[in-house]
């Protein structure tokens, strides 16, 4: 009978256990989703800054500065890329490929003081904006 009932104790902890094991990772998925969406879209956000703070600085004339903010931004663009890639959004990031492009324009034109790095960086924000617009 002392066998019986310790069998019982020990097949009643074990379904206990594989309870809520399965109870606390069936939302772990989602989550873990949401996360990377959130961190996604912050990086976005973040490389949109830093192209608008170059457009800033290339109001100011300060070529330098501008150069290396859209340097930040194709970082923060690439890295958003590679979660994108990661989480399956292959067309989404592809249209990274073309912000990409522009910021590398950008960078280029306002490394050789070259104004017309407005446009490749207006041409990068529209880029960006309608890929946070697809998101919504």
């Amino acid at each position: 009978m002392n066998t019986r009932f310790i069998a019982w104790g020990v097949l009643a902890a074990i379904v206990a256990f594989g309870a809520g094991w399965v109870t606390g990772a069936s939302g772990r998925s989602t989550l873990e989703q949401d996360r990377r969406h959130v961190e996604q879209r912050a990086d976005l956000l973040e490389a949109r800054a830093l192209v608008l703070d170059g457009r800033v600085s290339l109001f100011l004339v300060n070529f330098g500065d501008a150069s290396r903010l859209f340097e930040e931004a194709r970082g923060v663009v690439e890295r958003a890329q590679t979660g994108l890639r990661e989480a399956g959004l292959a067309e989404r990031a592809g249209r990274l490929e073309i912000v990409l492009s522009h910021l590398r324009d950008a960078q280029r034109m306002a490394a050789s003081l070259d104004a017309s790095a407005q446009a490749a960086a207006a041409e990068a924000l529209k880029g960006l904006d309608a890929l946070r617009a697809l998101e919504s």
